[in-house]
């Protein structure tokens, strides 16, 4: 009899208990409150966005220009900076020693302009010596041949004369000797007006010569201050300066790092704070409701009592994928938005450039 009645209660007490624990297992827990309200807008009819912090010229990555080790960072954090400040060093021995080298290139060129001027300037002294040696030589033979020709008269007067038995042998015999030697200073001074002529020739030569040197070397050394300058700009250029003034918002580079000419992470990040800027994503459902000098606001995420007025800067004239906000700038959504710059004031609260913001714009 127990045995019969238990096996009527037992499937009772059972199905009672499991109906009993759906019920309490199905009741809806109670959500918790919102730790702050979420943002409202004050428009009637809005868009809203979420928008991200830039600085006012957007965020600079100032990376190196030429690849290197770090040997010195001249900035931290929150640093104001002015253009040309300097933020970090690349080592730069390899290119001074360059420049050094360069410099003496130069100066050895240089020695071989000066010679080849002095070669060109005792060049046409010669040949001003050699003209003046020519321009006597050849009066030399203008004077022998006056007196090769007087000689000649008079050796044809003498025979003459001696044919008439006016004169002895020996006055015929000795105009006669007068007039060769005569003939032979004419043609030794000849000679030397040839000479003469060939010194010139050799003299022009050598500075013809000189003058080619010369513009050899002078265009070398054109080319080796080409180099210089060259090798100076790289040098300077390794000391990596401010492009423009700004606050230093990160320092991602130590002392002893390697850097390559298109790190994945920016050495230095500068922008420019006075102003900051909002680039806000709006869904490109509600790009067509977007136009110039809309009304905006900005509240923290987290704190939507503190809100800023916006100013219209912009809108960006294409619409890209959405970049996922996570900070991660590889990944993304499913998603295509349209995005309007706003810039404000930095308010009294703190903000910072890389923060989200909500955003709400008038629709009207």
């Amino acid at each position: 009899m127990i045995k019969k009645t238990l096996s009527i209660v037992l499937p009772l007490v059972g199905l009672g208990f499991a109906i009993w624990w759906v019920i309490v297992t199905a009741r809806q827990p109670m959500a918790a409150p919102p730790v702050s309200p979420p943002a409202e807008s004050q428009f009637d009819r809005r868009i809203a966005g979420a928008g991200l912090i830039e600085a006012a010229t957007r965020n600079i990555n100032v990376a190196p220009p030429l690849p290197g080790l770090v040997t010195a960072v001249f900035v931290r954090e929150n640093d104001v900076v002015r253009a040309g400040d300097r933020l970090y060093q690349i080592d730069d021995r390899e290119q001074r020693a360059r420049l050094v080298s360069a410099e003496a290139n130069i100066v050895r060129a240089e020695a071989a302009v000066s010679t080849a001027k002095a070669d060109i300037a005792n060049g046409q002294e010669a040949i001003r010596s050699a003209q003046a040696n020519l321009k006597s030589a050849r009066a030399n033979v203008m004077a022998l041949e006056a007196q090769l020709a007087d000689a000649e008269q008079i050796v044809a007067r003498n025979e003459k004369l001696y044919a008439a038995g006016d004169v002895a042998e020996r006055v015929l015999i000795s105009s006669r000797a007068a007039r060769d030697a005569a003939q032979a200073r004419v043609a030794q001074a000849q000679a030397q007006v040839t000479q003469a002529q060939a010194q010139v020739t050799q003299a022009e030569a050598q500075v013809r010569s000189a003058e080619a040197r010369l513009q050899e070397a002078e265009a070398q050394v054109g080319v080796l201050r080409a180099q210089r300058a060259e090798l100076a700009v790289n040098l300077s250029r390794l000391t990596v300066t401010a492009p423009q003034a700004g606050k230093v918002l990160q320092v991602n580079v130590r002392v002893g790092e390697t850097l390559p000419m298109t790190p994945t992470t920016p050495p230095i990040l500068l922008g420019d704070t006075e102003y900051l800027q909002l680039r806000v994503d709006v869904d490109e459902i509600n790009a067509p409701r977007i136009k110039p000098n809309l009304r905006a606001t900005a509240s923290l995420k987290g704190d939507a009592t503190k809100t800023v007025d916006l100013e219209f800067v912009r809108i960006d004239p294409y619409i890209l994928p959405k970049r996922s906000l996570t900070g991660d700038n590889a990944e993304r959504v499913d998603v295509r938005v349209l995005q309007v710059i706003y810039r404000f004031k930095p308010p009294a609260f703190p903000v910072y450039v890389g923060q989200q913001m909500d955003v709400f714009i008038d629709a009207e």
